[in-house]
């Protein structure tokens, strides 16, 4: 690459000028996947080079330099990479840095500078201090992490072009090797592919230059970019593994896997034991109907099962055992020194600012509970499958457990892990001024028996007096901090069993969020119009606005209320509102809401014809009541005109317009100002959907209004579209209105029939319910509407916190108790999200515990005591699951779509402390960054150091809290080790 040409850029005018920033894009290739790997071992491979490099000097016009093609870069530009006082800037730039650090090392090795010690494995990389992220930037913002959907989501005018993708698999990944030698497509085997390539490659930096233009109002403090700086030294430096024991790890895996998959075969005569829906359906012939074979399910079926189905099920979760792959992912990221690089991205979790895993996922390693780990660890490490098996029964349960110990320190090193103590609890107790708590954690004293101790009035000893009641009180401190965790997916039909909070529901009217599945046990259910539940479980009929138990619905032959598949909104119970209480109360909520293709007196009428009576009309719809269907016979003609209380049209679309609505059934059109009588049939039920104005309109309805029941059988309908003028009581909620059909309730000898059948029907089954679909408490389970369970959200987080032992009753109690207990908290919950809404309806800024919420340029700013803010794009005030005012805005839901995503008091409280756990996380790295950190997890930090180092230094440094956070009483905990 050195020999080839210099080619003139029009950027001459450089020379002699001060370069302050330089804005870098590659396109590279490589023979390693970096989707698996990463990109510290994808430029690591000896089959890495860098094709084309585009750049522009202090937001000059782009340039792009064709390496592939034998162009060299310009002297200045090789300067700049190793200067630090010239800002490189690239989105991504962790990518660009590490790939430009082994190009150059190979390349131009005189321009390569080194940051970091001979003992310091980060040193073969460029110093990140003069690298600037516009992904960070970007997610700073709460905006997304990938350059095409920032380009969107900003509306940029330069996007990034659609075709890269397919112009990378071309070029950049090989189509075929050779002798082990992978073979790369060259410029020339598609030269008008290059050039669009090389168009590309501009493009990528002018978007880049376009996103920093347009987020410029809002730069990253310089302590971000210091901690960015941080977390990439910790990313070059990467941890040592144990190839050994991976590489026999992943053999032990295979064998293991295989024979177990031939005693599967053996047993069951499945083609692929290994597939959920054979083993499934294999289970149900033989006794066992299964709704998921999950890890939970099978534990609990495996306490009764008959010999020969645990056996099976035994075989099959050791089959299924995922866990062991991570070995896999540290073969893929291994670089050629032995080291696992990359495996963190800063801020990664954009909503709080922390960091996230990537790879390896260090976050998310099993635990081990081996009582002998380091013999067991020797044995799998020499390749000893037999000795594994006859010792240890489960072989990929003990490879699970020893993924931890494949990480070790280099030699003459030592690991100190070290780690906060309840840092969370911690911190919202300071936030919120809980003197009890803080006064507990002041005194050494274990925060569950004190919570505990405070929620049950008694003294309590971890180990000693009502000790028991230790894990109640642990349970309550983990379950309010994450109360109501909202996920926001749609993924179609599945199982009861297998929802999780990632999924939507649909209630009927719209899809909702709940707070996940519960198991209820074992008990006899009833089958009854495609649905197997309990008698007594909740279910909607027709005709009827309230639920009843399943179990009279099937008696009495009822039909139950079909959702559909979430297309349509449905309409449930009857109407009891006589006209003129409908219009007085009703008035100014009316908006256009025809009932198409319903035709009045279409099924019964209180008179027969003259010419021949019908013999077919049913007694069932005698017309004893008012209803759409069926109603007296009156006269229009006679009825007294009442003027009603609102009837003057306050607004018009234009000064001087007039409009012309129906004065009475049989008049013609009148420019009047007095609206008051219309005709009937035009649906106006008091609970009926009303529909939203075509754009350009306003939106009306004004609020909810109290019901009253039918005061006599006079029915006198209004019509919807006069009203609809009214602006004064435009309202942008949607009320939603109720069917007017009536449910049958079949005779004695019907529901003694269907008593009969339904005993037929009933059999025993595994029961699950699911907690808080949305603010009706409704979902639909095949293709019908059910009631749901829950408290609020409350105990759904206590049993996810560690309280399934415990009855949803005693769950509730635990968590009224704590939330008494601790009055504070609970305060600052409503603090934040008041202040919160008020920051972003008055477009103002509030202040509350010293934390400040703002609202600017489409962005709702919360501040924390470091300094560092929080973002939440485009936000609204909206209405959130739960039925209450909240703030809303747009953010990356767990499909990774954009889309808007709602809020509430604990989340916006749980972001504020999870954010203020990270910023002391960081807080306390930095003050330790003189020693070698290798990896840290969420309130815990993995430093590799000599023998000598002790753990007690660590622990009380990070002990130690910042200038903003007086009065946080802080500690930590650790232990060290060698693997």
């Amino acid at each position: 690459m050195s020999g080839g040409r210099l080619t003139e850029y029009p950027f001459g005018w450089v020379i002699g000028v001060t370069m302050q920033k330089l804005m870098i894009d590659l396109e590279t290739k490589s023979d390693v996947d970096i989707t698996k790997a990463g990109v510290y071992r994808y430029a690591d491979s000896p089959y890495f080079d860098i094709l084309l490099f585009a750049y522009s000097v202090d937001d000059a016009p782009v340039q792009v330099v064709d390496l592939a093609c034998g162009e060299r870069l310009p002297e200045e530009i090789l300067n700049a990479l190793t200067d630090d006082r010239i800002q490189k800037h690239a989105f991504n730039a962790s990518f660009e840095r590490v790939c430009l650090s082994v190009w150059l090392r190979r390349n131009y090795p005189e321009h390569f500078v080194s940051y970091g010690s001979p003992e310091d494995a980060c040193g073969n990389y460029l110093s990140p201090k003069a690298w600037r992220c516009t992904m960070v930037a970007a997610a700073y913002l709460g905006l997304p992490l990938s350059l095409a959907s920032v380009g969107a989501v900003l509306q940029l005018q330069q996007q990034k072009m659609s075709d890269g993708k397919a112009l990378i698999r071309y070029f950049c990944v090989p189509y075929d090797h050779v002798n082990g030698i992978p073979v790369f497509h060259a410029p020339a085997d598609a030269p008008e592919k290059w050039n669009v390539f090389q168009a590309y490659n501009q493009r990528d930096v002018e978007t880049e230059q376009a996103i920093e233009q347009k987020i410029a109002r809002f730069p990253v403090p310089e302590f971000v970019w210091r901690e960015y700086d941080l977390d990439q030294s910790i990313n070059d430096r990467g941890v040592q593994l144990d190839l050994q024991l991976v590489q026999q790890a992943i053999r032990m895996d295979s064998l293991t896997k295989d024979k177990l998959l031939h005693q599967l075969k053996d047993l069951t005569d499945l083609d692929n034991p290994n597939s959920v829906q054979q083993m499934k359906q294999w289970l149900a012939e033989h006794g066992l109907e299964l709704e998921s074979l999950g890890k939970k399910e099978v534990q609990e079926q495996l306490k009764n099962a008959s010999p020969d189905l645990r056996t099976v099920l035994l075989l099959r979760q050791q089959v299924s055992k995922s866990s062991v792959k991570k070995y896999q992912a540290m073969q893929n990221a291994v670089c050629s020194d032995g080291r696992a690089r990359g495996m963190f991205q800063f801020y990664g979790a954009n909503r709080t600012g922390r960091e996230a895993g990537r790879i390896i996922q260090l976050q998310n390693l099993p635990q081990n509970h081996l009582p002998d780990l380091e013999d067991a660890r020797k044995l799998v490490k020499s390749g000893d499958l037999e000795a594994v098996e006859l010792l240890y029964e489960d072989v990929p349960d003990t490879l699970s457990q020893l993924i931890r110990t494949a990480f070790v320190p280099k030699p003459g090193y030592k690991f100190l892990v070290a780690d906060f103590s309840a840092i969370e609890a911690r911190v919202i107790a300071w936030l919120a001024g809980e003197t009890w708590r803080m006064q507990a954690f002041a005194e050494g004293k274990d925060i569950y028996c004190a919570s505990a101790s405070k929620i049950f009035g008694v003294p309590v000893v971890k180990h000693g007096i009502n000790g028991h009641l230790r894990q109640k009180g642990k349970v309550a401190e983990l379950a309010c901090i994450a109360e109501g965790q909202l996920v926001l997916t749609d993924h179609g039909l599945i199982p009861i069993e297998k929802v999780t909070t990632d999924d939507l529901l649909w209630d009927g009217e719209q899809w909702v969020h709940h707070e996940g599945v519960i198991y209820k046990g074992k008990r006899e259910v009833i089958t009854y119009e495609g649905l197997t539940a309990t008698p007594d479980h909740l279910v909607w009929i027709e005709g009827q606005s309230r639920p009843i138990q399943f179990g009279i619905a099937a008696s009495c032959g009822s039909h139950l209320v079909q959702t559909g598949d979430g297309g349509k909104s449905i309409r449930l119970g009857e109407n009891y509102q006589c006209g003129k209480t409908l219009e007085q109360n009703m008035e100014p909520l009316l908006c256009v809401d025809r009932m198409h293709r319903m035709q009045l007196e279409a099924v019964d009428a209180t008179f027969q014809p003259y010419i021949r009576k019908i013999k077919w009309l049913s007694e069932m719809f005698s017309a004893q009541k008012n209803s759409a269907l069926a109603r007296k016979k009156t006269n229009r003609s006679k009825a007294t005109l009442r003027k009603p209380k609102r009837c003057r049209i306050f607004q018009l679309r234009c000064k001087r317009d007039s409009v012309r609505f129906s004065f009475c059934d049989s008049g013609r059109f009148v420019s009047d100002k007095q609206v008051w009588h219309t005709r009937t049939g035009n649906g106006n039920r008091q609970d009926r959907r009303q529909w939203k104005l075509c754009s350009g309109k306003s939106q009306v309805c004004y609020s909810y209004r109290k019901q009253f029941e039918q005061a006599d059988d006079r029915l006198n309908t209004i019509r919807p579209k006069l009203l609809a003028l009214c602006v004064q009581y435009h309202y942008s909620k949607i009320i939603q209105r109720d069917d007017t059909r009536r449910n049958y309730s079949g005779c004695r000898k019907c529901r003694c029939g269907e008593k009969k059948m339904l005993e037929t029907h009933s059999r025993t089954a595994r029961l699950y319910d699911i907690q808080n679909a949305g603010r009706h408490h409704r979902f639909t389970v095949s293709g019908k509407l059910v009631h749901n369970c829950g408290y609020g959200g409350s105990v759904g987080a206590m049993k996810a916190m560690g309280g399934s032992e415990m009855s949803d009753a005693e769950l509730k109690q635990i968590v009224t108790d704590w939330r008494t207990a601790s009055p504070h908290i609970v305060q600052l919950w409503w603090d934040v999200e008041n202040a919160a809404i008020k920051a972003v309806r008055d477009k103002t800024e509030t202040e509350t515990h010293g934390i400040h919420f703002s609202y600017e340029s489409g962005f709702l700013f919360i501040k924390l005591l470091s300094g560092r803010r929080l973002a939440y794009v485009k936000p609204r005030i909206g209405e959130n699951r739960f039925g209450g005012e909240s703030v809303t805005y747009m953010g990356i839901g767990n499909q990774k779509k954009w889309e808007r995503l709602e809020t509430y008091s604990g989340k916006l409280v749980e972001n504020i402390v999870q954010a203020t756990a990270r910023d002391l996380l960081f807080y306390s790295m930095q003050t330790l960054s003189q020693y070698f950190i290798v990896g840290h997890i969420h309130d815990e930090m993995i430093i590799e150091c000599p023998k000598d180092i002790k753990l007690d230094e660590i622990c009380q440094q990070m002990a130690i809290t910042p200038d903003w956070a007086k009065g946080l009483l802080l500690r930590a905990d650790g232990y060290e080790c060698s693997f």
